[in-house]
């Protein structure tokens, strides 16, 4: 049975991390079919508006800027894949700013952190495809509820509109002979019922 393949951007500007991370990534048995490495904001940029990536896995010290406000360069560019940012040393205030800018997750880059980073993009990747099919599936949901209250707006202007014709033949019946009328008046009723 083949896996699903994954594609990823890493803006890592340090060779060695970058090794540990494509080591991580590219062993035997990982389901990330290409890993993009960039050392700036600028190349990151480029790859990013000409391929679409699985997930995004950004050291936060880059050349030219820092990942958060790479994050933000990138989504103002039109770029949705999820983000993932690195950092050497963690604060609570990088973890704010993280948070507010949603980031999808965080790795400290401590001795051990590449091992770690299989699982996390994939834990992060599907996370985001689960919110991408509920999204889906609720703007569908949205677009069926529109469809069907505008059906329901039609079938209750025709119906008022045939309650309009009734009355009027009503009357038309009404203006008739009596045996005209005694024979057209219980039709009438009926159609009147069916309403």
């Amino acid at each position: 049975m083949e896996t699903e393949q994954f594609t990823v951007l890493v803006v890592e500007d340090e060779a060695t991390h970058q090794m540990l991370i494509r080591k991580a990534l590219t062993r035997e048995g990982t389901p990330f079919s290409l890993v993009q490495f960039t050392r700036d904001s600028e190349e990151a940029v480029r790859f990013a508006r000409q391929m679409a990536f699985d997930v995004l896995l950004v050291d936060n010290r880059i050349p030219g800027t820092r990942g958060l406000d790479l994050l933000t360069e990138l989504r103002e560019a039109g770029v949705a894949a999820p983000f993932v940012l690195m950092t050497s040393a963690g604060s609570e205030d990088l973890v704010v700013e993280a948070y507010r800018q949603k980031v999808d997750d965080y790795v400290i880059k401590d001795s051990g952190f590449w091992k770690e980073l299989p699982q996390v993009l994939l834990r992060v990747i599907r996370g985001d495809r689960a919110k991408r099919r509920e999204q889906e599936l609720h703007a569908r949901y949205e677009r069926t509820n529109a469809k069907l209250e505008k059906l329901n707006a039609d079938i209750r202007l025709r119906t008022e509109a045939i309650r309009d014709k009734v009355r009027a033949l009503r009357l038309a019946v009404g203006a008739l002979g009596e045996a005209d009328a005694a024979t057209l008046a219980p039709l009438v009723d009926e159609i009147e019922a069916l309403l």
